[in-house]
């Protein structure tokens, strides 16, 4: 029996990964990002095709994988979700493995116990993005480096470049990893090894070229970003984190294994690298979001798993204790989305109609796919000034019409739905469009949620 606990290490951070993660999965609401993969997969393949042709061809891969998904499972929250559960109990076993391929199998299944702990993994398994899909996969090209470092040979190289390959797919950020396994390579010092790995690097990049293109042609999606600077950098662990505490206790741990061995050069460069490479790169171009490097979280538990099997430190579960809470609550995702579809369908009238920003900064889809996903059909405001709907032709939103007055009529009733907190809710929403909104309606009532304004207005 207790060989074949040992035997199978792997599968305790799996099943436990599992477990906590699995708990309350559908509790918190879509939130906007969600929200975009659901609207993406309910296209028909060409009508997703043409959309990424214009927006979101980075995410491309990804879509297509739900959609096939989705096909079979549905868009319930749980279906859209799943994907992502299993692809983080996936990482959580991998990490163990590459642990104890690197150091022993008790580090290992210290690395993946912990992995399952943080908080971060728990909030990006219940959410229907690639970061999930990007963590496990920068898990497998890390521990296929170690197999290329060891025995190269055609084989672990093709393995290698396949690795990266969909580590790219997830994310084309993750591809940074590159720097960090470039490091590790170069300290070998073994210049026949160093020429494997960058054959294979090179032939595993490949195929994304394409898509790095599409995303470069596509960049102005991305204009919101602000440029990086030293206050963006130490901001970071928050984010990786999902608490700056939890990161400074992982990160302390971590920088007791600080040392010339080869799991802890491994485990340093993974988590620091990549970093330090995108604040460097985004001095060129505008690229820093935190949630990008999301991929190094398990370079900084594999550091400080190297600590806690040294010097026997037991893992303390009470950062995962006190967020898991705030992670879980409907609006838990940071949007309170249903709660702005509540208050629209407890409060709307028949005739009400309701206006949108069309070019919202961030997240423009949001709102309109907030009234389609959770405001009954019966409930729904009119939008008075649209002429499609999103995601139609190729456009990420809608198209509204030019005459204004016109397609507003004599609405007695209008609903605003806007991104942040605004005291303000016509603020930004387009100037014609507010100028004629302020003309001939006053606000009534407000209602300041997490992440949404939901206001009434009625006619002056």
């Amino acid at each position: 029996m207790i060989k074949a606990l040992a035997r199978y290490y792997w599968a305790w951070p799996a099943a436990l990964t599992l477990v906590l993660c699995a708990y309350q999965i559908t509790r918190p609401a879509l939130w906007a990002d969600e929200l975009a993969t659901w609207g993406a997969v309910r296209l028909s393949w060409r009508e997703l095709f043409r959309l990424l042709g214009n927006v979101d061809a980075v995410v491309g891969p990804y879509y297509a994988l739900m959609k096939l998904w989705t096909g079979v499972a549905g868009t319930s929250t749980l279906a859209l979700r799943l994907p992502s559960l299993l692809a983080m109990t996936g990482a959580a076993a991998l990490l163990a493995v590459l642990g104890a391929r690197v150091a022993c199998r008790r580090a290992g299944l210290l690395a993946g116990l912990a992995f399952a702990l943080v908080p971060t993994t728990s909030r990006y398994a219940q959410e229907a993005r690639p970061y999930a899909f990007t963590i496990l996969f920068a898990i497998l090209a890390t521990l296929v480096l170690t197999w290329l470092l060891d025995r190269p040979g055609r084989l672990s190289g093709a393995a290698y470049a396949g690795s990266v390959a969909l580590l790219g797919a997830a994310h084309l950020v993750a591809v940074l990893l590159l720097v960090a396994h470039g490091i590790v390579v170069l300290l070998r010092r073994d210049r026949a090894r160093l020429v494997t790995w960058a054959v294979a690097a090179a032939v595993g990049v490949l195929p994304l070229l394409p898509l790095a293109w599409l995303g470069h042609r596509q960049s102005a999606q991305i204009s919101w970003l602000t440029p990086a600077d030293w206050r963006t950098l130490f901001a970071v662990p928050d984010t990786i984190f999902a608490a700056g505490v939890v990161g400074g206790v992982i990160i302390g741990l971590g920088m007791l294994s600080v040392s010339r061995r080869p799991a802890a050069v491994l485990a340093l460069t993974w988590a620091v690298a990549p970093i330090l490479a995108l604040f460097v790169a985004s001095e060129l171009s505008t690229l820093f979001w935190a949630r990008y490097l999301l991929f190094t979280l398990p370079g900084f538990v594999l550091l400080a798993a190297l600590t806690l099997d040294r010097y026997g430190v037991p893992i303390a579960a009470g950062g995962l204790l006190v967020l898991a809470p705030a992670i879980r609550t409907p609006d838990g995702h940071n949007h309170a989305t249903t709660a702005a579809a509540g208050v629209i369908a407890a409060n709307e009238q028949p005739g009400d109609g309701i206006a949108y920003a069309l070019n919202e900064p961030v997240v423009p889809w949001e709102a309109r796919d907030i009234v389609a996903r959770y405001v009954p059909a019966g409930k729904r405001p009119r939008d008075v000034f649209a002429l499609t709907p999103q995601r139609v032709d190729g456009h990420l939103t809608a198209t509204e019409c030019a005459d204004l007055p016109g397609c507003l009529d004599d609405m007695a009733r209008l609903w605003v739905l806007r991104y942040q907190n605004l005291a303000d809710p016509l603020a930004g929403i387009g100037q014609p469009k507010e100028d004629l909104l302020r003309q001939r309606y006053r606000l009534d009532r407000l209602w300041l949620l997490r992440g949404l304004t939901v206001a009434l207005y009625v006619r002056a």
